[in-house]
């Protein structure tokens, strides 16, 4: 094991994504030689004065991209280089199961691709999707985002829509485009943490709001207004990430009534939404005058075409355009081009009714499973979010589960500022290839759960 320690200082955005970043850097510059073990996260973390998830997240993400590998009860090491030719892309390693990321299963979709590039191939103008797009992207794209947005009751016109790539950067050029460096934003005490990252990088100050089984609450929203000059309210109304929770149609009308009286802008994170068959309208259809709506592919259709829309009153678009550019210039326009595809001809559709028929297979296998844990979770949702037993700490559960071979996040990796976690976990369960491999992981999981953490080391 080397003393390996970076100095976080020279790399821009989230610390753990400067630990990936110095891990790859001292990498190519010899410093971290093949096989090398990398420090325990504990040592590193008090090393650097940053929390044991920041540098567990940061591994995960050298590990993703190739860089490590965690070996059950050795260790996270420095990968050997592979010899020979390689291919464009790597598989992950096959060292972990990895229970962190909520996004549907693959399967079908190579199919379609391969029948949607090849449909693709015998059309004229195929060079417009190697060039730059408008940065809101082609109107036909625009359009097909603004058809999308229907299915769930929300009515926009095609130049109300902004693609971007991903709902992550909808998030963030809503953001740059709505607060300035400063601002307090409200937003959920838990949640996606994309938002919490983008916030950071925007100098804005997040603040994180009690929450019940419905989501944020109006008081708590209403308090914090008085407490001080708010603009921003973001908020996830269905399938809250991490905690499941949805919104009732009158707390939605709630939020909506008190935005107004307010004057605050709400971000409308509904990316989950689309996996609800049966569901209130979104903020946006109530208080369309002062939303900006994200929807996208990557949580119903698939992941990796990485295409998004945002939706705004006409009085912000221009703003949110301007922010787009910033962020990329424009959305490149083939897996745009891809993605409206499907939303014409009924693809989109079919994958969502079948992303919904597998994650209630997985949610009824996880109910199961975890029978008599207190436990946030949802038919339609990627992940359950149970709460762990005394004496268990979430960290150190997600410590254990590692040492099983298992990745999964913790709550605190959720928590705003310094808000107080509750020791549950994120468990995602459309990340296991099939349901039998999920049915072993989580049965792991349930029995650690309750047999409970090993004797701990006394500190001298």
């Amino acid at each position: 094991m080397t003393i390996w320690q970076p100095e976080l200082a020279k790399y821009r955005g989230p610390r753990y994504q400067a630990i990936a970043e110095a891990i790859g850097a001292s990498i190519r510059s010899g410093e971290l030689g093949p096989g090398v073990k990398l420090p325990p996260q504990r040592d590193l973390a008090w090393r650097l004065g940053v929390t044991v998830g920041t540098v567990t997240r940061g591994y995960m993400l050298a590990e993703q991209r190739g860089l490590v590998s965690g070996e059950v009860g050795r260790g996270t090491f420095v990968r050997q280089p592979r010899s020979g030719v390689q291919p464009i892309l790597h598989a992950p390693s096959g060292d972990t199961l990895d229970l962190s990321r909520n996004a549907p299963a693959i399967g079908e979709p190579t199919r379609l691709l391969a029948d949607a590039l090849t449909e693709l191939s015998q059309r004229e103008g195929l060079e417009k999707l190697l060039a730059y797009a408008p940065t809101a992207g082609y109107a036909e794209h625009r359009a097909a985002g603004a058809r999308w947005m229907g299915r769930v009751g929300l009515n926009v016109r095609p130049e109300q829509v902004v693609l971007t790539a991903g709902a992550q950067q909808g998030v963030a050029a809503a953001l740059a485009a709505l607060a300035e460096p400063g601002d307090r934003i409200l937003t959920e005490q838990l949640t996606y943490c994309g938002l919490i990252d983008a916030a950071r990088l925007l100098r804005l100050r997040p603040e994180g709001l009690p929450l019940d089984e419905e989501g944020i609450r109006p008081d708590a929203v209403e308090a914090a207004c008085r407490a001080g000059r708010v603009r921003v309210l973001c908020v996830t109304p269905t399938n809250q990430n991490p905690t499941n929770a949805t919104m009732s149609l009158s707390r939605r009308e709630e939020i909506a009534a008190l935005a107004r009286r307010l004057d605050l802008i709400v971000v409308e994170d509904d990316v989950y939404g689309y996996l609800v068959e049966q569901r209130p309208p979104p903020i946006a259809a109530l208080a369309p005058e002062r939303t900006v709506y994200i929807a996208s592919a990557s949580k119903c259709i698939v992941p990796g075409l990485r295409v998004a829309w945002l939706a705004g009153p006409e009085a912000l678009v221009p703003g949110l355009i301007d922010a787009v550019h910033a962020l990329c210039v424009s959305v490149a326009a083939l897996p745009a081009q891809i993605v409206s595809q499907w939303i014409e001809d009924g693809t989109a559709d079919q994958l969502t009714r079948r992303h919904r028929e597998e994650i209630a297979r997985r949610q009824a296998i996880a109910a199961e499973v975890f029978a008599g844990f207190e436990m946030r979770h949802a038919p339609t949702s990627f992940n359950i979010f149970p709460t762990l037993p005394e004496p268990w700490r979430a960290q150190e559960f997600v410590e254990g589960a590692r040492a099983k071979g298992i990745v999964i996040v913790p709550a605190g990796t959720f928590a705003v500022g310094r808000a107080e976690a509750p020791h549950a976990v994120r468990i995602s369960l459309s990340a296991a290839p099939d349901t039998s491999t999920l049915k072993s992981a989580l049965v792991t999981l349930a029995d650690m759960a309750r047999a409970g953490p090993g004797a701990r080391r006394a500190v001298i």
